[in-house]
This record gives C-alpha cells, structure tokens and sequence, in this order.
C-alpha cells in the first residue's frame, strides 16, 4: 500500500503447553476411546526434544498406555 511502511511481523511465543494424549479403552463399535492430560505453564524454551522425552517418561506412570506427545504454542504477532 502505498504511504505505509511495511514491516515484517514477529510472533513471540507466550505461552507453552504439553498434551499427553493416551488410550483409555475401546468401546462398543470396536474403536479406540483416547483421552488426553494437557500439562501447561511448560517454558516456552523447552526443546520438542525435552518435552518428548518428560511426555514419555510420564506416560510410562499412566495405567493406560501413551498414544502421542504433543506441543501446544501460543503466540502474539508483532510488527518487527
């Protein structure tokens, strides 16, 4: 447009969360019934590496077995 800057945007994480997602049992049609554990307040530093590896340490506490461990991010978008 012209008369405005354009700047790039930025987006900075906020906010962090874990989500064990397990297998609670199976219901009447044979299918899978998952339910998930989400862990929030995780630093927003913590690698995928260092989440993966809590996520399967504490799915081997659950009394069902881990299906997937899985990051939530929540970003605000800035101009740069």
């Amino acid at each position: 447009m012209k008369g405005v800057d354009k700047m790039a945007a930025n987006s900075i994480k906020i906010h962090s969360a874990m989500i064990l997602r397990f297998k609670e049992g199976v219901d009447a049609k044979g299918q899978d019934i998952l339910k998930n554990q989400s862990f929030s307040k995780i630093k927003v530093a913590a690698t995928d590496d260092g989440i993966l590896a809590v996520g399967t340490a504490l799915g081997g506490l659950l009394a069902f077995p881990l299906v997937d461990v899985s990051r939530q991010d929540q970003s605000t978008i800035i101009n740069g």
